[in-house]
């Protein structure tokens, strides 16, 4: 792999230097208009990306016609990707990018204004982008970036890099937007209405000609539509009454739902900026979420002899409350010194209190609510971010270097309790945590070759540490040593513009991704046999190695006056793939009988193989009309896996063949906007074992799914009115978990000056 982008690396230098220099400076435009036309498309346009690469950019009328309902609806339509998202105000929305599963978290780097907002914490469903911490009225653009073409970015943008800038607060104002959403759901043995609203309001300061000052406020409730079924044992009183699905091709005995998940956010946002002067401007973002889910109801269909609601000989049936209260801090410096234009950030991301309570299950004998349960405190959790950038041009070289640093901090205690209502702890059962750090430099050479030609070398150099690593049990308590790695990734680009309407990008990248803390070490206890309840010692890998990958991709864009077309093939092959699958491991009770167990492991190497093609027009065919249509076909498989050949060949989980969206907007007056759109993925296996019911259409399975969004703004003198649905045809869907059905949403916003 070294070899092969050592060759790409010292295959452009030649170029570069067979090719006459002409010494003219390099002009940003040139790269931050990859796919933009230069007059019709500039909303689009990407802001940030200023390394060759394929990527595009979400503007505001593109938002605005979003039912932006959470800040990651802002996104629903962009190429190539997927938010896991079950529920309206879903704290586990995950991104995944191109071949990721959608666990793989640390894949993807999502930022606001320069500030980390990732969870790299961990790699699972628990561990989503912090979109919570602003409203979805304060993103004015995002920029998305595939792959890990930039030196720019870390290991963790092996997927690719989300990059999302708030509204710029220009002048004085007050504003106000309440939003009312509802969804039928008829799954089973319900068949109701789940309600939400929101109110965001907020005030916009010019203190002073050289300071900005916005303070905003946003309350939101919703009621989310139960996320699971239980099933009855066959053969138990009441047994005969659950809801036959064969949909998995045995039957599924549904007998009880899940409670609703009634979900609270408070969310208070302070942002400014202040001119420092001689060119210097300062940037801030304090954020504060309160967040709540209560899930104390769920539902039995079983009825005993007396007509009264049962859950006898139904597994599985829980209650929960959860509390979480979180902060966003970062400071931003910009400014020029010495001819180098400089950009620094810090932040700091702080779960300020973490509150987990679920009882036990429901007596199966008895059907009887149980008082005894369990208490997870996971305060102790933050991570720290810091970047400082540097750029300048000399003759035709743009040179950019760069320092960062990520530290991050875990610890998870899991109490029993008699009374999980009022979390009287009554011992550990288990807890686990560790630190992680992660310090990167970069440097980045943008050549102009003349003749149209510009070559991008990259160079970004890593060193990983973890630290404190630990698992406990009771008194048990196992530590772990510290470990150091440290990884180069260099980085090439070719670009070919022969005219303004054409650009012809061929790039290589190498990136490392480290393990997190909860991937090394996280608490789990044995299920089943004669050591249930003991620490799950072997369900754990502390010596994970670092996931390598190599990718390759060559993008062909065409622009046509109001019409641009992109075409992007990629390939990447990743070695050493961080994955839970499951293995034959020595019983822990050294008898050296094996055991199946599923732990995150390194997979020897996956490979993914991909084309994008994405169409984009700005007042086409006729004035007003705008659209942005992406196809994407897929193919990720495991190539190698030595821990456990039999899966070698297998598709790889979650990854579909075919993604397809679709915006379409019209607006005939300058008062009227209309918005259509279009998501579509066909049936990606469940499973890397793809096993016969890996893909099905049913509660369990990750399922295909075509949802239709429709929107239309009608705008006053001082004031909007949007009325929308989602998946208007009312399409069942699964990602496990039922995703939304039909969707209503309604919102008034104000804005005026003072």
């Amino acid at each position: 792999m070294y070899r092969t982008i050592l060759c790409t690396t010292c295959s452009l230098v030649a170029v570069a230097a067979a090719l006459p220099a002409e010494a003219e400076t390099l002009y940003d435009d040139q790269i931050e208009t990859i796919n933009v036309t230069e007059r019709h498309l500039d909303d689009r346009a990407l802001k940030t990306l200023k390394t060759p690469g394929f990527g595009v950019g979400i503007g505001s009328a593109q938002i605005e016609a979003v039912n932006a309902l959470n800040v990651e609806d802002s996104v629903k339509y962009a190429p190539n990707l997927i938010v896991r998202k079950r529920y309206i105000g879903d704290n586990n929305a995950t991104l995944s990018m191109r071949g990721s599963h959608t666990t793989q978290t640390p894949r993807q780097l999502v930022s606001i204004d320069g500030f980390t907002i990732s969870n790299f914490l961990g790699a699972s469903f628990n561990t989503a982008p912090k979109w919570a911490v602003v409203a979805p009225g304060d993103i004015q653009h995002v920029d998305i970036i595939y792959g890990p073409m930039s030196a720019r970015y870390s290991g963790h943008s092996m997927g690719g890099a989300l990059l999302m800038q708030t509204r710029e607060i220009t002048e004085p104002g007050a504003r106000i937007t309440a939003q009312a959403f509802t969804q039928n759901y008829d799954y089973y043995g319900t068949d109701r209405a789940f309600n939400g609203w929101s109110v965001d309001m907020g005030i916009d300061l010019v203190p002073s000609e050289r300071s900005t000052l916005g303070i905003s406020y946003r309350h939101f409730e919703n009621e989310g539509q139960p996320q699971q079924w239980r099933t009855a044992a066959r053969g138990s009183a009441y047994a005969d009454q659950a809801i036959v699905d064969m949909g998995l091709g045995f039957p599924l005995r549904i007998a009880a739902e899940d409670s609703y998940v009634d979900a609270v956010e408070d969310q208070i946002r302070l942002r400014g900026t202040y001119d420092l002067g001689d060119g210097w401007q300062a940037r801030g973002l304090l954020a504060f979420l309160i967040d709540s889910e209560d899930t104390t109801n769920p539902r039995s269909f079983l009825r005993d002899e007396n007509g009264n609601e049962t859950f006898i000989g139904i597994s599985g049936v829980s209650m929960g409350l959860r509390e979480r209260t979180e902060m966003l801090a970062g400071l931003g410096l910009t400014g020029e010194l010495g001819g180098w234009a400089l950009d620094l950030s810090v932040s700091r991301f702080d779960v300020l209190n973490d509150d987990y309570r679920r009882s036990d299950n429901f007596d199966t004998v008895t059907g009887l609510a149980p008082t005894s349960g369990t208490v997870t405190d996971g305060d102790d959790a933050a991570w720290n971010s810091a970047e400082l950038v540097a750029e300048k041009s000399f003759g035709n070289h743009a040179v950019a270097a760069g320092l960062s640093y990520a530290g991050y901090s875990f610890t998870s205690r899991t109490h029993t309790t008699s009374d999980w209502v009022r979390a009287a702890t009554s011992g550990i059962r288990e807890a686990s945590g560790g630190d992680t750090r992660l310090m990167g430099v970069f440097l980045e050479d943008r050549i102009d070759l003349g003749s149209n030609l510009e070559a991008t070398l990259g160079l970004r150099a890593e060193s990983w540490r973890a630290s404190k690593g630990f698992l406990r049990t009771g008194d048990t308590r196992v530590d772990y040593a510290s470990r150091t790695l440290e990884a180069l990734s260099p980085k090439a680009a070719l670009t070919y513009r022969p005219n303004d309407d054409w650009e012809i990008v061929l790039s290589s990248a190498l990136s490392t991704r480290f393990p997190t803390v909860q991937e090394l070490y996280q608490a789990g206890l044995i299920a089943y046999g004669p050591n249930a309840g003991q620490l799950d010692l072997g369900g754990f890998n502390p010596d994970l190695a670092a996931e390598k990958a190599f990718d390759i991709q060559l993008q062909l864009t065409r622009r046509f006056d109001n019409i641009e077309i992109g075409v992007n093939l990629y390939r990447q092959a990743v070695d050493d793939t961080l994955f839970k699958q499951g293995l034959a491991i020595p019983a822990a009770d050294g008898s050296g009988t094996l055991v199946q167990s599923t732990l995150t492991t390194n997979i020897g190497q996956v490979v993914t193989k991909g084309i994008d093609l994405i169409v984009a027009g700005e007042d086409a065919l006729i004035d007003g009309l705008a659209f942005d249509v992406n196809l994407s076909l897929l193919d990720a498989k495991v190539t190698e896996n030595p821990l456990n050949i039999d899966l070698e060949g297998n598709v790889f989980p979650r990854v579909p063949d075919v993604r397809l969206n679709a915006s379409l907007r019209y607006s005939p007056t300058d008062d009227w906007t209309f918005a259509a759109g279009l998501r579509y993925q066909d049936t990606p296996f469940r499973n890397i074992e793809n096993t016969s019911n890996a893909q099905c259409g049913t509660f369990f399975c990750v399922t295909n799914f075509t949802w239709v969004d429709l929107k239309a703004t009608k705008r006053f003198s001082s004031f909007n009115v949007s009325f929308g649905v989602d998946n208007l045809l009312d399409e069942r869907a699964f990602v496990f978990h039922p995703y939304p059905g039909r969707t209503f949403m309604l919102e008034v916003s104000w804005k005026g000056g003072f």
